[in-house]
């Protein structure tokens, strides 16, 4: 676009070049192609601020084709209008009776999730989202038993596998609980089908399906952005696929640890791993570390938050702060994994950090958020690791000293 008018600048005056280059600039236009991306970008401020003050807990959980929300358990949900920020020039709609209708705003009882659509700017490309407004339960244990098909956009034959946590109180599974690097990795092009990813869903748990993360290169894609490795990772957080090809910490500072599903104090992270390390460690610039051993990483850190009292938006730890940060409270990890070629079971207590004790005042306005984190690779985060390295992990469970809410 900046090529088309250059030529006016030494010939005519300013009135003359901005009269005579209007139509070729305007010809520049006409040619860019639409914007072909349909994604939920972020929530209107201004609506969750009109909410009633704590039916939102924490920041909206926007995911590939997703959208949850945290709310009290007595929040009214049968007529709630959510308003969305999508990407340049699409737009969101919604099915009434078989009539596609503006969703931006539209009031819609999320009793049970409701679906929108969002249309890209060239009318081809689309994204289905279930947007879901989810009552608070706090996380006790997973088994990995469900999961789901996440898929790039409607339509795309490219997807991976998406965990899905039930919650028993409330009688409902959803996939607000658990992510991986997944998304990220579809941008590598290196993977065909589900199983080809580093996080899967597979056969062969202690009971039932298990998880397996494993460390795979990135190939041509990932060495040129610094990003040569991707370990297999799952976590309770939620992952930002848009700010992942950054090649300054972009993975790390999309990795969003923690939710507030908080049951009370917790005493233990337990569950089940096996693991065996890949064959050959490298650095980022992917040298070869002699003697250097791959390591997995299992482990779960309660930490405060302060939520916003208009919004209930909270500020999560990311994968730079994750395990240093000064709001950690107590962090439960396995601190020698080891290499162990069947079912293990482990039982790590919660260790009090930073001087902090447990505060059941801070409880109760839900100032706590928990995360539980597992990879194939202790230092994948920074691009060191094994290919190869993989980790099996089942019925991962957080053991808490149980608190009623107020």
């Amino acid at each position: 676009m900046t090529n088309c008018n250059v030529f006016f600048v030494k010939k005519f005056s300013c009135l003359s070049f901005l009269l005579l280059s209007l139509p070729l600039f305007n010809a520049c236009i006409k040619d860019e192609a639409p914007n072909a991306e349909c994604d939920i970008t972020g929530v209107d401020e201004e609506w969750l601020k009109s909410l009633p003050e704590g039916t939102i807990l924490g920041n909206p959980n926007i995911q590939n084709n997703s959208v949850n929300f945290l709310c009290t358990p007595n929040a009214d949900r049968t007529a709630l209008a959510p308003r969305f920020t999508l990407t340049p020039g699409a737009r969101i709609t919604y099915l009434d009776k078989g009539l596609a209708k503006d969703g931006n705003g539209a009031i819609r009882n999320f009793s049970t999730p409701q679906i929108y659509t969002v249309i890209a700017e060239d009318q081809v490309w689309r994204k289905d989202y279930e947007v879901a407004f989810l009552p608070l339960s706090p996380f006790k244990k997973c088994s990995f038993e469900d999961t789901k098909l996440e898929y790039a956009s409607t339509g795309s034959s490219k997807s991976w596998h998406k965990w899905l946590q039930p919650n028993p109180e409330f009688n409902y599974t959803s996939d607000y609980c658990w992510d991986s690097g997944n998304a990220g990795y579809a941008l590598t092009g290196m993977a065909s089908a589900p199983e080809h990813y580093p996080t899967v869903s597979v056969e062969g748990g202690v009971a039932g399906r298990c998880v397996r993360m494993e460390t795979l290169t990135t190939g041509s894609f990932g060495k040129n952005l610094n990003m040569p490795i991707a370990a297999g990772n799952l976590f309770i957080g939620s992952f930002d696929v848009s700010k992942a090809a950054s090649p300054t910490g972009g993975a790390r500072k999309a990795t969003k640890f923690g939710l507030q599903m908080v049951a009370g104090e917790p005493l233990f992270l337990q569950g089940y791993y096996k693991y065996t390390a890949g064959p050959v460690f490298t650095d980022i610039k992917q040298n070869v570390i002699e003697g250097r051993k791959d390591l997995c990483d299992i482990y779960a850190v309660l930490y405060e938050v302060d939520p916003d009292p208009a919004t209930g938006k909270v500020t999560p730890l990311n994968g730079n702060d994750v395990l240093s940060s000064d709001r950690i409270v107590a962090l439960a990890r396995i601190a020698d994994p080891g290499e162990p070629q069947q079912w293990l079971f482990f039982s790590e207590p919660f260790v009090y950090k930073n001087g902090k004790s447990f505060d059941e005042e801070r409880f109760h306005r839900n100032g706590y958020s928990i995360a539980v984190v597992m990879t194939s690779s202790r230092e994948g985060a920074y691009f060191e690791g094994s290919v190869g390295s993989t980790l099996y992990v089942d019925e991962i469970e957080v053991k808490w000293r149980e608190i009623h809410r107020q």
